[in-house]
């Protein structure tokens, strides 16, 4: 039986790409079936977004698509942008990400050699796209789709062992781990009984308490009537799965996508994503500031403000337009004319 991830949409659009490299390509479902060794209905219904590919097909059809099985991700591309800000900040987390701004921009900046080598890349090609789009955006295109690279499992000890590309499960795995780390330490920063958020929420409270076990992932009404009752973003407590590294650049492709965050290779601050100073912009510069915040006080108490910040922080807030007239940082011309999106 397959599991559905609840915190991505139903209404998926990222496998409309396989139909455009099919047609790039000159293949019909007949035959990228044939290569990947799947049913030309089931090619279809991907194609259609009627149906999530199964871990077992993505290696068949990136074969016959000649791109890497990570391209096929699945991605929320409708994702709200207050969904988008809380997505970038797992995966900093995770995978060693900094966030930063000067006078010029608000941007986001890898640690590890793996990120900071692949994003230096990718700032190289999408200047060479910006330079002649006509002629290079498709094979810009294609080269994220294509993208890989060497890693040391030991540069992740927050992934590995956990993932495992040959386990199905692993999507599964992770997010309950994570989801239900988050509802607990949510719970007892807000100073909560598991009784009285399950009395709060509507849920029952061995329903509750499978939630912060792991056991189970709570539907999306469970999700809503959870962060109602914890006063907190409806996205606060979703929980992505970027899975090894590789897969974790081609995350990144989609969210600058998305969220409008352009790689470029900064003579100072080296590769990074740069903001448009947009909304995520604004995230990016007061999450800066808070981390500043923690680092110089990283007290219980200040760890716990900081996490319930997170949880409650509206990119479109008064909260968040105070935190960012505060921060000092000078007002960008926004109506300048904006490189392509990457």
């Amino acid at each position: 039986m397959d599991v559905r991830n609840p915190f991505l949409s139903r209404e998926r659009e990222e496998y409309r790409l396989a139909e455009k490299l099919r047609a790039q390509r000159g293949l019909t479902q007949k035959e990228v079936a044939k290569i990947a060794g799947i049913d030309e209905s089931t090619v279809r219904n991907y194609e259609l977004a009627r149906r999530t590919p199964k871990p077992e097909h993505l290696r068949g059809l990136a074969t016959a698509l000649e791109v890497m099985p990570e391209a096929l991700a699945t991605f929320n591309g409708l994702a709200s942008l207050n969904e988008l800000f809380l997505m970038t900040v797992e995966l900093a987390d995770a995978y060693g990400f900094e966030f930063g701004y000067d006078e010029e921009c608000a941007y986001f900046v890898p640690v590890r050699e793996f990120f900071v080598e692949g994003v230096r890349r990718w700032a190289k090609a999408y200047e060479a796209m910006c330079a002649n789009e006509n002629t290079f955006r498709d094979d810009y295109e294609l080269w994220k789709d294509v993208f890989h690279d060497h890693f040391s499992k030991a540069d992740f000890p927050d992934v590995y062992p956990e993932y495992d590309p040959m386990r199905p499960d692993s999507e599964q795995r992770w997010v309950s781990r994570r989801f239900a780390e988050a509802l607990k330490e949510i719970r007892l920063i807000c100073g909560l009984t598991q009784e009285e958020l399950a009395d709060r929420a509507g849920i029952g409270l061995f329903t509750l308490r499978s939630y912060e076990q792991g056991k189970r992932l709570p539907r999306a009404k469970q999700i809503e009537s959870l962060c109602g009752a914890l006063r907190i973003t409806d996205a606060a407590l979703a929980r992505h799965y970027f899975g090894s590294p590789n897969q974790a650049m081609h995350y990144l492709f989609a969210i600058a996508k998305t969220a409008s965050l352009t790689p470029e290779n900064d003579v100072d601050a080296g590769p990074r994503l740069r903001t448009q100073d947009n909304m995520m912009g604004r995230g990016f510069v007061c999450l800066a500031d808070k981390i500043d915040e923690l680092k110089a006080d990283p007290t219980a108490a200040r760890q716990e403000d900081f996490s319930f910040r997170i949880a409650t922080f509206d990119l479109m807030g008064e909260e968040t337009d105070r935190a960012f007239k505060q921060s000092g940082r000078r007002q960008v011309n926004v109506t300048a004319e904006l490189p392509p999106r990457a």
